[in-house]
């Protein structure tokens, strides 16, 4: 008769949080004995599944909101048993937040900012209860977001788009520099506000992705991938004429690179937003200066296309739900007070 012992299951085992950080797990200590029942740990494993290799920004952010939120849990609560985690400490954590100072701006967390806080820990605590039922039930339960006024459009108006086109043009002509770099701040700009695309997503092309008048296998927020982005003629003019003054263009290579032939980076996207709005701006009244940013051209092109339908917009967005397209599409101050104004 056999005396080995038998194997654990390995949903058993993949259930079991890892603790990998020692006892100190996003800067808070842990406190309880066992690993299995502390929300700390689990915490960890969830973001070692959830969000690690996402976007450094999204990560970034990811991880500020469970450190905020398992500072507070273990101070509040007095030890980091997952069982303590309740509707109440949540609804309190909520008005704490909403009292807590913020060093970098001197002043309270803005709704919008404690809402996404919220959503994280919404979506770590339902997954946490899926995999280890706790004591108190859904911990969001009856937990609801601090009303926001609907934000306004942050897209680019007509008028701004058209000096930022202008822009393009005259930085074509006069910037022969050796370190500047006109075609690539064109072919950048037109890229965004031709397809909606995000800056890390412009960043993270290669040049095999681009033919057949698209991009191919785009690698967009969450690690999705979208079979194919359109890239019409007006941003298809710019790419090749950008393209043919590259001295390697192998399919493995970036398709935007810095003088160093370095792929950019989303931050030098913005820069090149920044150049461009300088050069757009640099005749106006000091009152109508402006700077446009590449998720206004994410903005811009969105509104554009919901004139053909929100699913249509949904799905050049590439956002999953229909209600994260509404603010991308909703009608500026100047298009209400028009139509307004012509209905009467």
């Amino acid at each position: 008769m056999s005396t080995k012992k038998p194997r654990k299951s390995i949903a058993k085992v993949a259930t079991k949080p890892a603790l990998l950080l020692g006892d100190k797990i996003f800067g808070v200590a842990r406190k309880s004995q066992k690993p299995s029942d502390s929300l700390l740990c689990w915490a960890e494993q969830y973001f070692l599944h959830h969000v690690k290799d996402a976007p450094k920004g999204t990560e970034r952010a990811k991880k500020r909101d469970l450190t905020i939120f398992l500072s507070f849990y273990t101070q509040a609560v007095g030890h980091d048993h997952v069982d303590g985690w309740t509707p109440s400490v949540n609804k309190q954590f909520q008005k704490h937040l909403s009292k807590t100072i913020v060093e970098r701006t001197g002043k309270p967390y803005k709704s919008t900012t404690i809402n996404r806080t919220m959503a994280t820990l919404r979506h770590f605590g339902r997954w946490l209860h899926r995999k280890r039922p706790l004591g108190a039930g859904d911990p969001f339960e009856n937990v609801k977001d601090i009303y926001v006024e609907s934000p306004a459009w942050k897209g680019i108006s007509p008028h701004h788009l058209l000096r930022l086109k202008s822009a393009c043009d005259l930085r074509l002509k006069a910037c022969t520099r050796p370190h500047q770099n006109p075609l690539l701040e064109a072919s950048v700009f037109y890229t965004i506000i031709n397809t909606g695309l995000r800056e890390f997503e412009v960043s993270l092309l290669n040049v095999s992705q681009y033919h057949h008048r698209g991009f191919f296998q785009v690698i967009g927020k969450g690690n999705h991938v979208e079979p194919k982005v359109p890239v019409p003629s007006e941003a298809r003019e710019h790419l090749d004429r950008y393209l043919e003054t590259r001295e390697s263009t192998k399919p493995a290579d970036p398709l935007f690179v810095n003088r160093f032939e370095n792929r950019i980076t989303p931050k030098d996207i913005y820069r090149i937003f920044e150049r461009l709005s300088e050069q757009a701006s640099a005749h106006l009244p000091k009152k109508e200066k402006f700077v446009a940013t590449p998720h206004d051209g994410r903005h811009t092109f969105l509104k554009k296309m919901a004139k053909h339908g929100i699913h249509f917009a949904q799905k050049l967005s590439r956002n999953r739900s229909v209600r994260e397209v509404f603010r991308y599409i909703q009608p500026s101050e100047e298009e209400i007070l028009e139509k307004v104004e012509s209905s009467i």
